[in-house]
């Protein structure tokens, strides 16, 4: 496996892919609102590929101050989900906003989501409330 941090043309388009099949096209999320103005050329993701070609897990990184760093758009591809790729995926994240200066991990996670984002020591924070049609829950991390 290999992991790209990077708001590289391929990087970008490997996350944006992965969500297209995870979001759009398995959970049926309208494409207006998976893509949104978030998505500019000089957003970083962070994406796990399988090999070379084969993006497998990816986020997208989104300041929200000098000091906090919200982790969006979270998902990994459905035949590989249990194996830790998202814990992995995540830690990798964390590390590279932690030496970038933030200090604070955010992540707007879906409730169906929460118990994974808690084994990764988030803390609910808010919610649950409704965001783009979805039950979510708002929790925080120390990095």
């Amino acid at each position: 496996m290999e992991l790209v941090i990077s708001n590289a043309p391929f990087n970008r388009a490997a996350a944006l892919s992965l969500r297209q099949a995870i979001f759009v096209t398995e959970r049926g999320i309208p494409r207006d609102v998976e893509f949104d103005d978030r998505d500019t050329s000089d957003r970083v993701y962070v994406t796990l590929y399988q090999d070379a070609t084969h993006p497998v897990a990816t986020l997208r990184l989104e300041p929200q101050s000098p000091t906090e760093m919200r982790f969006g758009r979270v998902c990994t591809r459905q035949d590989l989900r249990g194996q830790g790729l998202g814990t992995r995926l995540l830690t990798a994240a964390e590390d590279w906003s932690r030496e970038h200066g933030f200090s604070t991990g955010v992540i707007h996670g879906e409730v169906s989501a929460q118990a994974f984002y808690e084994r990764c020591g988030y803390v609910v924070n808010e919610g649950p409330f409704d965001e783009d049609g979805a039950p979510v829950v708002i929790l925080h991390k120390d990095l």
